[in-house]
């Protein structure tokens, strides 16, 4: 983040021993806390948010690999090159547990730094009188956002997967966790967003990088609205959409200066929560740059133009021109003109901006069968892009023209996957033949016939636990569907 960076290599040096970044540890394995580590650092309010930025760090780690995730296996983007092979298979369903990107251990760095700086900032607020009760509990907030964050990623690839509470910080610490259900951690998901919503900062930084870069009330809502709406809880997704709408705070950037989300980023009207970077600053590119976009015009990503073009017409301002959605990330304006420099590598991941809260709570009244209003969230966002809309007031084409239009509005933002799974899964997979279809119509005829047995299996629309980590911890249980 742009206001809370590691400077020092004291600082460095701290955090790399708390989440044990050595190539023979696994996910869970850190070093024992040590006397250094306990009576040196822990001891002033400048620690805590040395180690909250090195925690936002951890997620924007991980920021690549979600993007990528987020589209790979859907319908509107593919990947070509050598650096993207792996995920290339599994674009393919050529999924499998020796893949090495099929690995959560970012995600998991990144709630175990938020978990540590829970238990540590304990200390803190007995000895720094500077560090007031309102201060960590703030603190606290972020971190169980970013531990909610990492934890829908990982229930969203992986299903189910091990839940992890406590950090890592003693040699007594269970490193030997057996995965829990999907709505288990869905559950305390949820009760950690509640929990945070009540201690992060409201208004505070407003005006500042700090008020988009920190998960402030907001941004926790947004989150706590997304997984409500996985977990088929429309009315409280609503309601949660509700408190951020009536905040007054956000609005749709007008289609004039709708490309401010991307650049320079940091939307005052429509930006929620980005993941901040700053070329200027200790070279904070965003990892997309070292291969998949390039500020050149070389790219790792395509759109994929027979399914692009069946939702985004030509005239449609999210086309830039005819620069398409990898303009996002090399442009500075929306009619594909002027492009970033070799120096502005450092587009922000934008997590949810206010165009999230309002496609999200129409999909939620969708289901909810309050059709006007949904109309009226999905064409505005249509209209700001200058394009027209008709009501519709049949569930089935309601449900799609929502599906469509976020295709259009998040495209190379790493949501359609998600987007499509989640509509797949709904009422115990009862729509799965979304996935099917989409899956099939990718393949040749071929890859069809090999295909189809597979895909029936909802199984297959999550990841395999990588081998690594079964081998290291026996607790672990392979999905039923990669254990044939």
């Amino acid at each position: 983040m742009r206001k809370l960076n590691i400077k020092s290599s004291a600082i460095i040096a701290v955090i790399l021993v708390i989440i044990g970044l050595s190539s023979c540890k696994d996910w869970l394995t850190v070093a024992p806390e040590n006397d250094l580590i306990k009576e040196k650092f822990w001891r002033k309010t400048e620690d805590v948010y040395s180690a909250l930025a090195a925690t936002y760090n951890a997620m924007r780690a991980a920021s690549l690999n979600s993007l990528v995730m987020g589209e790979v296996r859907a319908d509107l983007i593919t990947f070509s090159g050598a650096a993207f092979a792996d995920y290339i298979r599994i674009g393919e369903s050529n999924i499998s547990p020796t893949n090495d990107v099929v690995n959560w251990k970012d995600y998991y760095e990144a709630i175990n730094l938020a978990n540590t700086l829970m238990y540590y900032n304990k200390q803190v607020f007995e000895r720094d009188k500077t560090f007031t009760q309102e201060m960590m509990d703030a603190v606290d907030g972020e971190c169980l956002f970013i531990r909610s964050l990492a934890n829908f990623y990982l229930i969203r690839l992986w299903k189910d997967v091990p839940l992890v509470l406590e950090p890592s910080i003693s040699d007594t610490t269970n490193l030997y966790i057996a995965k829990s259900p999907e709505h288990v951690v869905t559950k305390q998901i949820i009760q950690d967003l509640l929990t945070a919503k009540d201690m992060v900062y409201t208004t505070e930084f407003q005006g500042g990088d700090e008020f988009y870069g920190r998960a402030n009330r907001y941004a926790v809502l947004a989150l706590l609205a997304d997984v409500y709406l996985w977990n088929e809880q429309y009315a409280e997704c609503v309601n949660a959409c509700d408190e951020i709408i009536n905040s007054g705070l956000y609005a749709l950037e007008p289609n004039e200066t709708f490309f401010n989300n991307y650049y320079p980023g940091n939307s005052p009207v429509e930006s929620i929560i980005e993941l901040q970077y700053n070329d200027a600053l200790d070279n904070q590119e965003n990892p997309i740059y070292y291969n998949l976009i390039t500020t050149w015009g070389s790219t790792q990503c395509q759109l994929d133009s027979r399914n692009v073009n069946q939702i985004l017409l030509r005239e449609d301002a999210r086309n830039f021109g005819g620069k398409t959605a990898t303009w996002k990330y090399q442009g500075k304006d929306a009619l594909g003109l002027i492009s970033r420099t070799d120096t502005e590598r450092d587009a922000n991941w934008n997590l949810y901006r206010f165009a999230d809260v309002m496609l999200i709570k129409a999909e939620a009244l969708i289901e909810l069968e309050r059709y006007e209003e949904a109309n009226a969230l999905i064409r505005e966002t249509l209209l700001r892009a200058g394009m027209p809309y008709e009501d519709n007031f049949d569930k089935e084409t309601m449900r799609k023209a929502l599906l469509d239009e976020k295709g259009r509005e998040f495209l190379l933002e790493g949501k359609r996957w998600f987007d499509l799974l989640r509509a797949a899964k709904r009422d115990n997979f009862a729509n799965k033949q979304i996935i099917i279809n989409m899956i099939l119509s990718g393949a040749d005829i071929k890859q069809q016939a090999i295909l189809r047995t597979k895909v029936y299996d909802t199984l297959s629309y999550y990841l395999p636990i990588h081998e690594r980590e079964l081998i290291y911890n026996q607790n672990l249980v392979q999905s039923p569907y990669y254990d044939r």
